[in-house]
């Protein structure tokens, strides 16, 4: 389940980024257009919280107060979505909404994501639930414990760039009001 996990995980991370920094920063610069400030910050809410998702429920097989916080920042990382969701017909109505291609690969991330969620809380024995078990149970290979770990300084970076981004898109607004 691990290896499954760590695949779709993966699978997630490259595609993130096409969508992610591709298409929503550099294509449409969502965050520099006023009517997509809303989504921006949703997707800078939820690429903030990637790299200590991916420590505490990917990189390690975690349990007790670690594993719950991981699934706490994945529900968080729910809701967000679900927001971004909400937010994107409005958004995008000024460029012609999102297209096929921009739908398919969201579909394409929902089910990634799933898949890789699903099998890492899948992967802990049931005492890793407990909240007064160790923070982790077992180990997983080091191999792939690298390849998780490997993601977490890009999503490092990217979350910066998007809260920059961010900032720097509301500077022409502040600017005008003042």
């Amino acid at each position: 389940m691990i290896l499954a996990s760590t695949v779709l995980l993966l699978g997630f991370a490259v595609l993130s980024m096409i969508d992610g920094v591709y298409l929503h920063l550099w294509r449409y610069r969502l965050w520099a257009r006023a009517d997509s400030r809303a989504e921006h910050w949703l997707h800078t809410g939820r690429a903030v919280l990637f790299a200590p998702i991916v420590l505490l429920v990917f990189a390690a097989p975690t349990a007790g107060a670690a594993l719950w916080a991981g699934v706490a920042l994945l529900a968080v990382d729910q809701v967000l979505e679900v927001l971004d969701v909400l937010e994107e017909r409005g958004s995008r109505e000024t460029i012609g909404g999102l297209g096929s291609g921009e739908y398919l690969v969201h579909a394409i991330l929902v089910t990634l994501r799933a898949g890789a969620v699903a099998l890492a809380l899948a992967s802990r024995p049931a005492a890793a639930w407990s909240l007064d078990a160790p923070l982790t149970i077992g180990a997983h290979s080091s191999t792939l414990a690298f390849l998780v770990l490997q993601l977490v300084p890009g999503a490092i970076a990217v979350a910066g760039l998007h809260v920059w981004l961010g900032a720097r898109g509301l500077a022409p607004r502040a600017a005008a009001t003042s």
